[in-house]
């Protein structure tokens, strides 16, 4: 797994911590600190299955990810910085080149998890993923049982971990748009 902008990291690290023998995660994040401190708390807590780097995912992660040994079998991109200005919707973190990148080396059956309390945010993220139909469809599409509301919209987190920025939504009263997508592509 993937976790693009993955901040502190508590989200992959709980993860890890959860899945410690099935998976290995990788948290990419631009900021060096968060980087930093999410790898002494990995080495403090002894997970093996879990790693941070400190780097731009629209520049690396297609290098990254095509050297991995292992299938990738989930991206999610969880609350990225809005860049509220229109001027600035370049600097967000998910664009055409990094989309691709996701849908080309994300193995059959993997999933792409997308989430935002900013509904602008989330509908570019989730225009973005609707554009590769021929490769990705939308999770209630294929697992009925998944609840989500009348714009496709998943209730609540798949991953039954909270993210930080999820819990301060919440708290604040803000809806969290979710969004979950399926590689069906052979």
């Amino acid at each position: 797994m993937v976790d693009i902008g993955s901040g502190s990291g508590r989200f992959l690290m709980w993860l890890a911590k959860r899945n410690s023998s099935s998976m290995n995660y990788l948290g990419l994040e631009i900021r060096p600190k968060l980087v930093t401190r999410a790898e002494y708390w990995i080495n403090d807590l002894g997970l093996k299955n879990a790693h941070f780097i400190s780097t731009n995912a629209m520049v690396s992660f297609q290098r990254l990810v095509s050297t991995y040994p292992g299938p990738l079998m989930l991206v999610s991109i969880l609350c990225p910085d809005p860049h509220f200005k229109k001027k600035h919707h370049k600097r967000r973190v998910l664009q055409k080149p990094l989309v691709d990148s996701i849908v080309n080396n994300l193995a059959h059956g993997g999933q792409v998890f997308i989430q935002s309390d900013v509904l602008d945010v989330a509908l570019d993220m989730r225009n973005y993923f609707d554009a590769v139909p021929d490769k990705l469809v939308h999770i209630d599409s294929v697992d009925p049982s998944l609840p989500c509301d009348g714009d496709g919209w998943v209730l609540n987190n798949p991953m039954g971990i909270r993210t930080e920025r999820e819990i301060h939504a919440e708290y604040e009263g803000c809806k969290i748009y979710r969004r979950v997508y399926k590689n069906v592509q052979h």
